[in-house]
């Protein structure tokens, strides 16, 4: 839970493998925020080092632009995770696990695992999708809805969805430049 710029965790034992707990410690993978375990006899506490960075749900992401720009950039961190043999079906993805650096507009995810044992990388796009289109206000919100049909019905790898969310960024673009 973030407070007071601080960001941290309880996982029940388990819940982070210990070779992801090397990894993730280690703060080798530059798209996660590195983090500390501290545990205890049952659960383990997790800090993480969030310098910098504020979780999303403390910004309101008001254009579609700027959702995609956020939906890129994760679709670009979970691709990269795979290199540090973190799977990214269990990396929860919401507007509590998604950083943002407002200095230097950089996106980070606090790795938090998903407890669904049926969690896969689809439902938590989709889920991150819904969070950020409640918040936007441009009038432009059925791309975000035609990005999520695309990740439904699709059986698309990352680097198919990076393509299509570039497709449909460039058709947003044509858009609003043609209507000023």
């Amino acid at each position: 839970m973030w407070e007071n710029n601080e960001y941290k965790m309880k996982f029940n034992e388990g819940n982070v493998m210990e070779y992801e707990k090397i990894m993730l410690s280690s703060g080798e993978c530059e798209y996660l925020l590195p983090m500390v375990f501290i545990g205890e006899e049952s659960e383990q506490v997790v800090y993480y080092d969030c310098s910098g960075f504020v979780p999303l749900k403390h910004y309101s992401v008001e254009t579609v632009e700027d959702a995609f720009f956020i939906i890129e950039n994760v679709l670009l961190i979970v691709s990269g995770v795979r290199d540090y043999l973190i799977t990214p079906a269990r990396i929860r993805l919401d507007k509590d696990t998604v950083f943002f650096c407002a200095e230097t507009g950089e996106i980070k995810i606090a790795y938090v695992p998903a407890t669904d044992k049926a969690a896969d990388l689809k439902r938590n796009l989709l889920g991150l999708i819904a969070q950020l289109k409640a918040d936007v206000t441009d009038g432009h919100a059925d791309y975000l809805d035609r990005f999520a049909v695309i990740i439904h019905y699709g059986n698309l790898r990352i680097d198919e969805l990076l393509n299509r969310i570039g497709l449909l960024r460039r058709e947003l673009y044509s858009r609003t430049a043609s209507s000023q």
